[in-house]
This record gives structure tokens, C-alpha cells and sequence, in this order.
């Protein structure tokens, strides 16, 4: 018999958290902080590389933990911009999550239009558009390849602020 690796089932558990914190209703700074307050998230120190624009204005940033979660939930907000623009951003970072499935389950869950690709060194990027929460969002969708943490992503919703 042939077992599934923890990866796999991790990936339901990651987008359900990535819908519900940062996609249903767009970015938010200020909730996703008084989110992470009530459920006594551990805050991090620093910006862990999550935030996809050009200038952070604000960061907050928090280890997760639950039953609900997979091991090592990372999530983050800021306030920046990206191309001039004043976004807010919401970002998970899930390791254990087989990237191509998570791709295939966040295309399938939502209406999101991919529009653009990039492979930078040994990260691949993909960009996509769509509604969610009455917003036009941003989704990045990042992760690694081929390297010891290919098994993780990032995704990232962007937002007008």
C-alpha cells in the first residue's frame, strides 16, 4: 500500500485558511491583526519575506498554530505599495503543501484568471486576478523548486488599499 504524504492533506487545510483570512473579504489589516489578537498568535520579528510590493508601510506577522492549521502556518498583512499604488496585502505561507495540488484546488475553488508566470532562480511565481469579496484581488502564488523546501508556498491576496 502506498500512503499519500502529509503534504497532500495539508493542502485543503492551507486554502481554506488563505480563503477565509485573505481572500473572502480582501486584505485587511486592521481585522486580520484583531484576528490574530483574539486567537493569541505568536507575533514575528521580522517581515519573513512574505510581502509581495515594493514598499511596506506597515507589517504584522504571525506564527499560527492550531488543529485546523498545518505545521508552521506563517500569516501576514501589510500596508505598501505596489506600482505606485496604496495596497494592503495578506499573505500565507504553508510549508508541508504540495504546490502543483494547492494551485489546482485554489483554480478550481475560484474564478481566478492567471496572467502572468515568472521563474526567478529556484522560485516560480504565477500571478492571477479575480473577485473575491466584492474586490478585485492580486493573487501571487509563490514557492520554490527544486530545493529541500519545494513542498511549500506562498499566496499572497493584493488589494487597493
Amino acid at each position: 500500500m502506498i500512503s499519500t504524504p502529509v503534504y497532500a492533506d495539508n493542502v485543503d487545510l492551507g486554502l481554506e485558511t488563505f480563503h477565509q483570512t485573505c481572500l473572502a473579504h480582501g486584505p485587511d489589516f486592521e481585522r486580520t491583526a484583531a484576528v490574530a489578537k483574539a486567537r493569541g498568535w505568536t507575533p514575528l520579528s521580522g517581515d519573513a519575506a512574505l510581502a509581495p510590493v515594493d514598499d511596506e508601510d506597515a507589517f504584522q506577522g504571525w506564527a499560527v498554530t492550531g488543529n485546523d492549521l498545518p505545521a508552521g502556518t506563517i500569516i501576514a498583512v501589510t500596508k505598501g505599495t505596489l506600482n505606485g499604488k496604496a495596497v494592503q496585502t495578506c499573505s500565507i505561507r504553508l510549508f508541508d503543501v504540495d504546490r502543483a495540488i494547492f494551485e489546482q484546488r485554489f483554480f478550481a475553488r475560484t474564478d481566478a484568471e492567471k496572467i502572468g508566470e515568472d521563474r526567478a532562480g529556484t522560485h516560480l511565481s504565477k500571478l492571477y486576478i479575480l473577485i473575491a469579496g466584492n474586490r478585485k484581488q492580486l493573487v501571487h502564488l509563490t514557492s520554490p523548486v527544486g530545493t529541500e523546501r519545494a513542498n511549500s508556498i506562498i499566496a499572497s491576496s493584493i488589494a487597493d488599499d
